[in-house]
C-alpha cells in the first residue's frame, strides 16, 4: 500500500477560536495544520515553509488574506487556497476569485463543504499527478 505524507496546510485567520476550529477539524481528516493570527505571521510562514494548500480569512489586524492571496501568487501559481469571509457581498467574492482563489466561503462555514473542497483540491487526481 503506498503512503503518501500528510498534506500541509496554512490557516489564517485573527480569531483565535476559528483558528482552533480549523485546525481540529482538519488535524481530524488527517492533515497537518499549521496557524496564524495575522498577516505578518503568515507571511514569515509562507516565505520559511512549504504547504499543499492555504486557507485564509479576508479580515485580519495588520492586512487582508486577499494580500496574502497576491503575495503567494507571486510566487506559486498553483498553490490552492481558499478564502473565508463573513462579507457575502459578490464582489469580495469576484475579486479574490479572480486574483487566483480557487474556492472561497462565506462565514459561518460549512464545515462538511469545506473538508470535501479541500481534498479535491489537494488529491493526487486534482494536481494531475
Amino acid at each position: 500500500m503506498i503512503s503518501f505524507p500528510k498534506k500541509r496546510i496554512l490557516c489564517v485567520d485573527d480569531s483565535e477560536d476559528d483558528c482552533v476550529l480549523f485546525s481540529l477539524i482538519l488535524t481530524e481528516e488527517g492533515y497537518e495544520v499549521e496557524s496564524a493570527q495575522s498577516f505578518t505571521d503568515a507571511a514569515q510562514l509562507i516565505e520559511t515553509s512549504v504547504f499543499d494548500l492555504c486557507l485564509f480569512d479576508i479580515s485580519l489586524q495588520d492586512g487582508t488574506g486577499f494580500e496574502l492571496l497576491k503575495k503567494v501568487r507571486a510566487t506559486n501559481s498553483s498553490m490552492p487556497i481558499i478564502i473565508c469571509s463573513g462579507d457575502a457581498r459578490g464582489s469580495t467574492q469576484g475579486q479574490v476569485m479572480a486574483a487566483g482563489a480557487q474556492s472561497f466561503f462565506t462565514k459561518p462555514i460549512d464545515y462538511d463543504l469545506l473538508v470535501k473542497t479541500i481534498a479535491q483540491l489537494v488529491s493526487p487526481v486534482a494536481l494531475n499527478v
